[in-house]
């Protein structure tokens, strides 16, 4: 873990529920916790008052396991689906949280660090000017844009004011480092982060699918950011290719012909859609012949992404295609490339008749050992040890 930070009391905001796919928040938070005391303000947890009387949801305000604490932010004002409710209770909240994380830090005796990730919901225009003078951590995992134009331009505003106070910047991509030291020079490539954990003990968790043809498969969120029309080709094109899809489908900024083409996708005989939790990926990626990236990079989130997912592709030592996204580019000739729905056939057909050789599966695995969750968290604390942040 590197040198522990003794005496802090780190407080983190969690736009997305506490149990959500995407872990880099609630991974970050346990794994700190081991050594400091860690606030969790679970804003994607947040609920009504009205939820609480009828019970419809669940309701703890504030809970503790070991130096974990989480708490659930409470909708004060009726009417959550308005954007101004939604501001103003947040900021209620978060006012709240603020006082109780300078509780904890003074009956602690601990220095209070505010951990903030790349904005990706309007709420969060509102929280680092609380905190601007306070010990700040941006931990950017993806570059701060939204498919809404103007809600775009505000993000990256209030990215770029987080960028100029924060007390340390991180990025885990050699893309992210370039576009943040366009505003800030001082700022630090750390690892991806993955969750190796999930490797050392996988259940099994067959999919039905048959063994005698190659298994296509993809892992992630099935979003916005997926090439839906390359898949669409590519499974009716090879009908012999069976497509395996896990992981949740969201429609946020799906346009209609984007739904359309998922409908129709999800309908081919050969296209496999299917959840599972966690502690099944690595059984399920045994199950693939090749691993697949679609996303469609026309798509900014898309084009400057660094896919979790390829540590775990590695780690099982999966052949990798995938659209040419910039951070994975220094990966050649470990995975491949591809654009158009040809180079896509051309590139899974030379991966079938080609597997990975065992000194690429080494280079992957290693690849894989130096981006967990654990060597990125040592990698950031290295960093707060060196600015005295203690």
């Amino acid at each position: 873990m590197g040198a522990p930070l003794t005496s802090s009391c780190i407080f983190i905001p969690f736009h997305n529920p506490w149990c959500w796919h995407t872990d880099y928040a609630n991974q970050t938070a346990r794994i700190l916790s081991k050594n400091h005391t860690v606030l969790c303000f679970l804003w994607g947890d947040a609920v009504s008052i009205k939820e609480v009387v009828t019970r419809a949801k669940a309701y703890y305000p504030l809970t503790k396991h070991g130096n974990l604490w989480k708490m659930q932010p409470l909708y004060l004002i009726p009417g959550k689906r308005i954007l101004w409710v939604q501001y103003i209770s947040f900021f209620l909240n978060a006012i709240a949280a603020y006082i109780i994380c300078s509780i904890i830090s003074i009956y602690q005796k601990r220095t209070i660090i505010f951990w903030f990730f790349g904005y990706f919901d309007p709420v969060f225009l509102l929280l680092p000017p609380m905190f601007r003078f306070h010990t700040t951590v941006y931990d950017c995992v993806d570059i701060a844009t939204h498919p809404h134009p103007s809600l775009a331009r505000r993000l990256k505003e209030a990215e770029q004011s987080l960028i100029s106070h924060a007390s340390l910047v991180v990025a885990n991509s050699h893309t992210l480092v370039r576009r943040l030291k366009h505003i800030r020079p001082d700022v630090h490539l750390v690892p991806l982060g993955f969750r190796i954990g999930m490797f050392t003990h996988p259940t099994l968790h067959p999919l039905p699918l048959t063994k005698k043809r190659p298994v296509i498969g993809f892992i992630g969120s099935i979003d916005y950011r997926v090439n839906f029309r390359l898949l669409l080709d590519l499974s009716t094109r090879h009908p012999s290719w069976q497509f395996a899809l896990v992981g949740p489908i969201f429609y946020d900024h799906l346009t209609h012909d984007a739904q359309t083409l998922m409908k129709r996708l999800l309908e081919r005989p050969n296209v496999l859609h299917t959840e599972v939790l966690p502690q099944h990926i690595p059984a399920v990626l045994c199950q693939f012949s090749v691993a697949i990236i679609p996303y469609d990079t026309r798509v900014p989130l898309s084009r400057y992404a660094y896919p979790m997912k390829i540590m775990e592709y590695f780690y099982a030592q999966k052949p990798v295609i995938a659209t040419p996204i910039y951070e994975l580019m220094k990966f050649i000739p470990l995975i491949r490339t591809a654009k158009s729905t040809n180079d896509w056939t051309r590139a899974i057909q030379q991966t079938l008749r080609h597997p990975v050789t065992s000194s690429a599966s080494r280079q992957m695995k290693n690849i894989a050992r130096k981006n967990t969750w654990e060597k990125k968290l040592a990698a950031i604390q290295t960093e707060l040890a060196r600015l005295g942040i203690l």
